[in-house]
């Protein structure tokens, strides 16, 4: 076996030199202390980069020159535990300071070096400035935190797919979005579906069919389920993107929450649907005070001529006979003078009664309807003298809300009625009852009188509207009209049935409580009068 040629000191004083042409032409800083950490060499990149001499650094600890403010104390003492045992420092961050002040990132490394006896005689520490790698991922971080908080603001959250790992996760806002607790378990898009409303799944089930055939954009509104049951409205946007086998998911998911968004739009609906119903009501109102006005000008126009006919004419043959010196003939002019006189004051009355009801406010409050009954009975027992009146009344009469005043017109004016069409029998029959119904109480007034034909019934509840024109039953055709416009301002409704010779059946509901939508607006019910036939 051949000797092996020891390098003599010449040859281990050249590779020294090239070592340390080596290490002082590296970029890395390189700092050799001794046992007890106090610096005895360091190379041109350490002072080029932290400003201290080799002369300035001698005897001194690393600390005493690189550490500050906000070099991590966690990660000192992990470096001083390792160094302890003793054992290498790897790939350790560190945040040291130059002379100057100024901060600086290096990825530290420290090999200890052992003599034969395995005592630590010095350490070789190697430090890479990672400073400029560092603030890109600290300006990364702020980004993602600022954009993260972008993102909570508009809460908007992210179901990100990673393709290195194959793994979807949610961010934060989607587990507050779902009242979820956050965690780091991989969920992706399934996951989040399996919340989604089960009235809404066809729904994005349709939308991802679509995104997914045609290539282009999801966007969907859909209601999601959280922990608690309640609901919310997320808005779902992705961009499929082209895999191995054709278009495929979207990578990325953002889900916003809309919830207030929505809320907002079905106040403005339920707020334009009010404002709509209140316009509804005007119009309606508007309609009402048109066709009185109708009303009243065919009045003035036709049934006040009657009258005044009559008067003019009667006049003209008083005077006749005045001239003439007849006097029984004139005596009987003037009655039909004054009788002509008479209803005409009760036409003009009539109409200012219906014409103001419209426009007096209502007196509301509980009406005992027996008692209203029993008094209007009473004086038509008086007024209509020896004539035999059978009254058939109902027990029970029920109290409803309202005006006491006008509801007792609305008894005295069917009641006067019934009476006045079956004053014609030997024995006039009056039934009065009622039947309570979810919407209210149905009341009904029934006689046995001369009745009408039901085709004309629509015309009852007309102003000056009249079915028979026998003399015998006198009347300038308002009370109905006058009944119907109380009885619709109460928030109810009248109607009528008959045959002819066979009597009359007067229906009108009220309900138990009446109800405004404000208290200047009259809510009506019964818009327009509805005929039920029996």
């Amino acid at each position: 076996m051949p000797p092996v040629s020891m390098p003599g000191f010449e040859d281990v004083l050249l590779r020294l030199q090239m070592l340390e042409m080596i290490v002082q032409g590296t970029s890395n800083m390189v700092v050799v202390t001794d046992e007890d950490r106090r610096i005895t060499w360091v190379n041109a990149a350490y002072t080029h980069t932290t400003g201290w001499s080799l002369e300035e650094c001698m005897g001194r600890l690393p600390r005493e020159l690189l550490h500050g403010p906000l070099t991590d104390a966690q990660t000192l003492e992990r470096v001083r535990s390792l160094l302890r045992e003793p054992r290498a420092v790897r790939d350790i961050e560190v945040l040291n300071y130059k002379r100057s002040g100024e901060p600086y990132w290096v990825l530290l490394n420290i090999e200890p070096i052992l003599d034969s006896a395995g005592r630590v005689v010095s350490y070789v520490s190697i430090q890479t400035d990672i400073t400029e790698r560092k603030q890109r991922e600290l300006h990364m971080a702020d980004m993602q935190q600022r954009l993260e908080l972008a993102q909570r603001l508009a809460r908007l959250g992210r179901i990100e797919y990673d393709a290195d790992t194959g793994v979807s996760r949610w961010t934060s806002e989607i587990f507050r979005l779902l009242g979820r607790e956050r965690d780091d378990e991989p969920r992706g898009t399934q996951a989040f579906l399996a919340h989604v409303h089960p009235q809404d799944i066809d729904t994005i089930k349709r939308a991802l069919d679509q995104s997914l055939h045609s290539g282009e954009e999801l966007d969907v509104e859909l209601r999601v389920l959280t922990n608690n049951g309640s609901i919310r409205w997320a808005r779902c946007r992705g961009v499929p993107h082209q895999g191995k086998e054709g278009i495929d998911w979207p990578l990325t998911l953002t889900v916003q929450d809309v919830t207030l968004y929505k809320s907002l739009i079905e106040q403005r609906r339920l707020r334009n649907e009010e404002l709509n119903q209140q316009v509804r009501v005007r119009t309606q109102q508007l309609e009402d005070a048109y066709a009185s006005l109708e009303e009243f000008s065919y009045a003035l126009s036709h049934d006040l001529r009657t009258p005044l006919r009559h008067i003019a004419g009667f006049a003209e043959l008083l005077k006749e006979e005045v001239m003439a010196g007849n006097g029984p003939n004139s005596l009987a002019y003037c009655d039909k003078i004054i009788r002509a006189g008479v209803q005409m004051r009760d036409l003009i009355d009539g109409m200012l009664s219906f014409a103001r009801l419209g426009r007096n406010g209502m007196a509301v409050g509980a009406v005992d309807m027996r008692a209203l009954v029993d008094e209007v009975k009473a004086v038509i027992s008086l007024d209509a003298g020896l004539k035999k009146l059978r009254w058939h009344i109902q027990p029970g009469l029920p109290s409803v809300q309202g005006d006491a005043v006008l509801l007792r017109e609305v008894w005295a004016n069917l009641l006067q009625n019934a009476v006045k069409y079956a004053s014609h029998r030997d024995v006039i029959e009056i039934e009065v009852g009622w039947e309570a119904q979810p919407s209210g109480f149905v009341f009904h007034v029934r006689d046995n009188g001369v009745g009408f034909n039901p085709e004309h019934a629509d015309r009852l509840f007309g102003m000056f509207q009249r079915l028979h024109s026998d003399a015998r039953f006198e009347g300038a055709g308002i009370g109905l009209a006058l009944v119907r416009r109380i009885v619709e301002n109460h928030g109810g409704r009248i109607w009528a049935d008959a045959r002819p010779d066979q009597g009359a059946t007067f229906h009108f509901l009220l309900p138990a409580q009446m109800e405004f939508e404000r208290p200047d607006l009259t809510v009506r019910q019964g818009d327009q009068v509805r005929h039920q036939r029996g």
